[in-house]
This record gives structure tokens, C-alpha cells and sequence, in this order.
């Protein structure tokens, strides 16, 4: 469903790529009026990346699901013209492009909110919107890099290594909504709009919020580890007899002696080895050792069977499509086929919920300009008013 918290709410999604897109999204999901703003000829460069046979684009229609569109051509005084009454009709103006960019056409922060002082300025960037890197662009890819993120990810074997998935790019936009929305509450009471901003770059260091004391007060950077924790012992992939699976047996001492109850070895309890967290991350490599030594003796699944009745955190690595598939993905209504016309296309509903239902986008993403009438209708507002 499309929850109503945002009717009535106008945003202009001044957005390409994944972050931007993604928080305009998530705005859409939750009632918002989303229009997205593209240029002219070609519009969003997703619109053609990832193409499908029916000329459409998994990449674009993802993350534009239910919004509308308008092409305009940023040099025509006409078009301009026309932008500036959508955005005098908005509450939320998203863009995630280099900063300093759009100051040569007028849609930085500082002209609009002289001229619509109640507008909320959502802007997403690479490095955020201070310091010597402020003005420097960047993938997800780039900031994984960057933030210390890929320097933790992958093991000694294969080297540092990207994340499988844009996840910074996602939690920039993620960030941007929560923000978008603590700025729309204070409007309420103030009747201001304001500028909020999230950065890959700042999503990328909170990552790191449970280990940077640590970083910085002892230099314990974490390194590669594979599936393996820094912070944790046991916790991370182990061998069965058919395969591996994911076991989370420390965190708590309680897991940790759980464990050995399953296991059948309570005698590791109190062996001074492993008597403490402390203790068995110093002795971790003996430790696997020895937890595999017992989970070899039988298949995954008698071991992740027991795992779970004994209330120890446990779980088998599976493909992306095992898991859009599953029965959990299946029951919180994950996965939906959105598309009302052309070729139907599958999406992820967003990661949270107002209610017991899913908020899924609205229907199809919008064909290059096909609500440009938008832009005379509300040009023909302005005027009148």
C-alpha cells in the first residue's frame, strides 16, 4: 500500500542516479506528489542504462516507481520559467548533483529559499557539504573505498573488496528521508523551511559507530576478516559436513555457553582460553578450529535446526533470489510487480512500514516528460494568485 502520512505534500526530485532517487522514493511511498524533474533530450542517464527489449529500464523504473515527469530544457527562458512555478508550488525540492553545480541556474539552496522561504532543501552528496572533498562527485563505489568501508570487507585471500550491493548509496537516501521528515515536522511549527543534506561519505563512516573508539583510542583498525567480526568470538561462517553456515554464538556470554550447550562441549565454558569475549577473539583461529571440528559431523541443517531451538543466531548464505523468494520476503510482503502498462517489472517495498502493510510505489515509473502539462497548469496557479 501508499501510506497517506505524506498527502498532500509536493516534492520535485531533482535527482539521477541511485541515492537522490531512492529518498524521492521513499517520499513517494508515503503519499508525497513526487515529480521528477529531468532534462532534455535524454532525461535521467538510467533511463537507458540497463535497457530492457521494450526499450524500458530495470535500473530507472526501480527507483522511480510512482512518480511523475516533466522534461524541460534548462536554457530556455519558457522552461525556467515553468520550473520555478513548480517549485513555488512544492514542499520539498531533492537533489543529489555535485555541489555548486546548480548555483549557475539558480536552484542552489541559498537563491530558492529566498524566494520560497517555507521549501525544505534536501541535497545528497558524495563527500557532504563541507570540507576540502565537498565539491568532489563519487560513486558508491568510489565511497567504499573512500570511508574505510572496503578496507574491512573481504579476506586475506581475495583482498580489500566492494559490498555486492550500492548499500551507501541506499542509506544516503535513507538518511535524507529521516531528515526530510524532522525538517517538514519543525515546519509545522515554524512555518520555515530549512536545508538538510546527507552525504555516501557520512553513511559510510557511521558504519563504523560500534567500532570507533576502539579505531581511534587504540588504532584496533578491524582489517579483513572475511564473514568474520572484530568485535566478536565465535561469530561469522563456518563449515558443516555439506556446507557453511552463518553463526552469530557470542555478543552475549549466554550465547556463548548456548552454543556449547548445542555443540556438546559445556567444558569450552570454562576452558581460560575462551572464558571471556576478550579471550576467545585472541584465540579465534583455534576456536573455528573446534567449532567446526563438531559442526563437520553433520549437514547444515540438523545444525541450524538446533541452532534455532536453542535461541542461538544462526543462518544459511543464500542467493539474492533465495531470498526475494523466501517465505519471510514472501509474508512481509517484500517484493511486489509494479507496472501498469509495457512490460511489468518487480521492486523492493521500502525498509520500513507505517501500519501492518508493505508501502510499495504507486504504479508504473513515468515515460520521459509524460506530465509536462504539470508545468502549465501550475505556471497558470502562479499567475492567478
Amino acid at each position: 500500500m501508499v501510506s497517506a502520512a505524506l498527502a498532500g505534500t509536493t516534492v520535485i526530485d531533482f535527482t539521477r542516479f541511485v541515492s537522490g532517487s531512492y529518498a524521492a522514493l521513499l517520499l513517494a511511498s508515503l503519499g508525497a506528489e513526487v515529480i521528477k524533474v529531468e532534462r532534455l533530450p535524454d532525461g535521467d542517464p538510467y533511463r537507458v542504462t540497463g535497457a530492457r527489449d521494450d526499450g524500458g529500464s530495470a535500473l530507472f523504473d526501480c527507483l522511480n516507481s510512482g512518480k511523475k515527469s516533466v522534461a524541460i530544457d534548462f536554457d530556455a527562458a519558457s522552461d525556467r520559467e515553468f520550473l520555478d512555478a513548480l517549485i513555488a508550488d512544492a514542499d520539498v525540492f531533492v537533489e543529489n548533483s555535485r555541489p555548486g553545480s546548480l548555483e549557475r541556474h539558480g536552484l542552489d539552496h541559498e537563491t530558492l529559499c529566498l524566494k520560497f522561504p517555507s521549501l525544505v532543501y534536501a541535497s545528497i552528496s558524495a563527500f557532504g557539504d563541507a570540507g576540502p572533498a565537498r565539491t568532489r562527485g563519487g560513486f558508491d563505489l568510489v565511497l567504499q573505498a573512500e570511508t574505510g568501508v572496503m578496507s574491512v570487507t573481504g579476506d586475506p585471500t581475495s583482498g580489500p573488496a566492494k559490498m555486492g550491493l550500492p548499500f551507501l548509496d541506499v542509506g544516503a537516501g535513507v538518511g535524507c528521508l529521516a531528515a526530510v521528515l524532522a525538517a517538514l515536522l519543525e515546519r509545522t511549527r515554524t512555518g520555515k523551511g530549512a536545508r538538510v543534506a546527507s552525504s555516501l561519505f557520512e553513511f559510510g563512516l557511521a558504519g563504523f559507530t560500534t567500532q570507533v573508539d576502539a579505531i581511534l583510542r587504540d588504532d584496533a583498525t578491524p582489517g579483513l576478516l572475511g564473514t568474520h567480526s572484530p568485535s566478536f568470538a565465535p561469530y561469522g561462517s563456518f563449515h558443516c559436513a555439506d556446507r557453511s553456515i552463518i553463526l552469530a554464538g557470542s555478543g552475549s556470554e549466554e550465547l556463548w555457553v548456548r552454543l556449547c550447550g548445542v555443540l556438546a562441549v559445556e567444558p569450552l565454558v570454562d576452558d581460560e582460553r575462551f572464558r571471556t569475549n576478550a579471550d576467545r577473539l585472541e584465540h579465534r583461529d583455534e576456536l573455528t578450529q573446534m567449532i567446526e571440528e563438531h559442526l563437520t559431523r553433520a549437514p547444515a541443517d540438523h545444525w541450524l535446526e538446533r541452532l534455532e531451538a536453542a535461541g542461538v543466531p544462526a543462518g544459511e548464505v543464500r542467493s539474492p533470489l533465495e531470498a526475494l523468494l523466501s517465505e519471510q520476503a514472501v509474508a512481509l510482503g517484500s517484493v511486489y510487480e509494479s507496472g501498469t502498462t509495457g512490460t511489468p517489472y518487480w521492486n523492493v517495498a521500502a525498509p520500513f512500514r507505517i501500519g501492518p502493510e508493505p508501502l510499495i510505489g504507486r504504479g508504473a515509473a513515468p515515460a520521459l516528460g509524460a506530465d509536462n502539462e504539470l508545468l502549465a497548469e501550475r505556471l497558470a496557479e502562479t499567475e492567478s494568485q
